[in-house]
């Protein structure tokens, strides 16, 4: 099938104001609360310790609680780190459970086969996650454009891994062939998906601006960044859809604990 990027958009609204969704959203909710402050923290530990490795005669002058925020928790480097890769895995998880819900066809109970394989899937999106991502990072620094075409081309690897229970290798490939012929499509669809992601940062940079408390930009921070994470998922998962061959429907395994 072909990319209907305003049938994507249509679909994946479409899924929002459903009981899942109204579940997911709370899930979000606590990642992004979780992500928030396990990065706030990890940022003021890794700050604190090297603050403490620069000689007391440095000349570059320290600024205590740099990098800090008002989530921070006061813990050491080591337990900073873990409390990071924790979120990080639990974020996988969330984004697992997003997108086997929105490409099924669920909407007031989760499909079945929700948790098939998930330890196996979660560390294979991870680790095709961070390649994609090393790719793309790579592509950017090569004058911008092969970044941005890695990213287009290999935007559907962990969709890959996530519905298909592929491998992070074979995901890479399948996710590649899955947009020969449609990236010009794809590529709009990421720019919506962008506008969305910008378009919801806009509330708490204003709030910052007119210096609003902190815990108050930082809270609608977390809100409207879930909504906005909630209804890209939701638009990627229908348009992943759509460029799978006709007749295809996910298949998920055993049922799930949670329907």
């Amino acid at each position: 099938m072909s990319l209907d990027i305003p049938a994507a958009l249509e679909n994946g609204l479409s899924r929002i104001p459903t009981r899942v969704a109204a579940i997911l959203f709370v899930a979000y909710l606590a990642v992004g609360a979780v992500s928030t402050v396990a990065a706030q923290t990890l940022s003021l530990a890794v700050v604190d310790a090297l603050q403490t490795a620069v000689p007391a005669d440095a000349t570059a002058p320290t600024t205590p609680g740099m990098g800090g925020g008002a989530l921070a928790l006061d813990v050491g480097l080591p337990v900073a780190a873990a409390l990071f890769l924790v979120q990080v895995v639990l974020a996988q998880v969330v984004g697992v459970v997003g997108i086997r819900t929105f490409v099924s066809d669920a909407r007031s109970s989760f499909p079945s086969g929700l948790t098939s394989h998930l330890t196996w899937v979660v560390l294979n999106a991870l680790v095709a996650g961070f390649v994609v991502n090393v790719l793309i990072g790579l592509g950017t620094i090569l004058l911008v454009i092969p970044g941005i075409y890695l990213a287009v081309a290999l935007y559907f690897v962990q969709f890959e891994v996530i519905i298909e229970d592929k491998n992070a290798i074979e995901a890479l490939r399948t996710g590649w062939e899955l947009t020969k012929g449609e990236r010009l499509g794809v590529f709009l669809l990421l720019l919506v998906i962008f506008a969305l992601g910008l378009a919801s940062a806009v509330p708490s940079v204003a709030l910052g601006f007119v210096g609003a408390p902190t815990l108050v930009v930082v809270a609608v921070s977390v809100l409207v960044g879930a909504v906005a994470g909630l209804l890209s998922v939701a638009i990627g998962a229908r348009a992943y859809v759509q460029l799978k061959p006709d007749g295809w429907s996910p298949s998920l395994g055993a049922p799930s604990p949670f329907a």
